[in-house]
């Protein structure tokens, strides 16, 4: 378990870096500004809840959606298996991503930490993803789930949405 939640982080940091190391194609249409909204509760207390005024998304296969709190305390990777708008189901951990589906992972310096001096780690076993817009320069929906915290065991709700310009 504490190796899997390693590889997981380790995945996340990486596709984290290279989505903020991509550059904009200059002959791609600008597609506005992006927004989006985060709240985690735990038994119905707000635990983290905050709005972003940069979301990236990059397009392709499917959509890739990272949502960061400005204060960088706080992320989510969005994996989404489909480029229509519609419903797509979280993943339970250690499924494989397929076609219909979603991915999600939350790191948040509010919840316990994974290891000392590290943020803690959520990733829903239960959630979907409802894109209302998928084209190839707009990505617009929202999301809820809850899952365990691996390190405390206690269950989390997470919900929020996101509007963005496609890179």
């Amino acid at each position: 378990m504490l190796i899997n939640t390693v590889r997981r982080t380790l995945l996340l940091l990486t596709f984290v870096v290279g989505l903020y190391s991509c550059k904009k194609n200059d002959t791609q249409p600008d597609g506005g500004s992006s927004t989006g909204s985060v709240k985690v509760t735990q038994n119905g207390t707000v635990i983290t809840q905050f709005s972003v005024d940069e979301v990236t998304v990059v397009g392709g296969g499917g959509y890739s959606i990272v949502i960061a709190s400005t204060d960088t305390r706080h992320s989510i990777v969005l994996s989404i298996e489909g480029q229509s708008a519609g419903t797509y189901p979280f993943i339970k951990p250690h499924e494989t991503l397929t076609s219909g589906r979603a991915n999600f992972l939350y790191q948040s310096y509010d919840l316990p930490p994974t290891y000392a001096g590290t943020d803690g780690v959520l990733i829903p076993n239960a959630g979907q993803v409802q894109l209302t817009t998928a084209t190839s320069t707009r990505c617009a929906g929202s999301f809820s789930g809850a899952g365990q915290n691996d390190k405390d065991g206690k269950t989390y709700a997470i919900e929020g949405t996101f509007d963005a310009p496609v890179r």
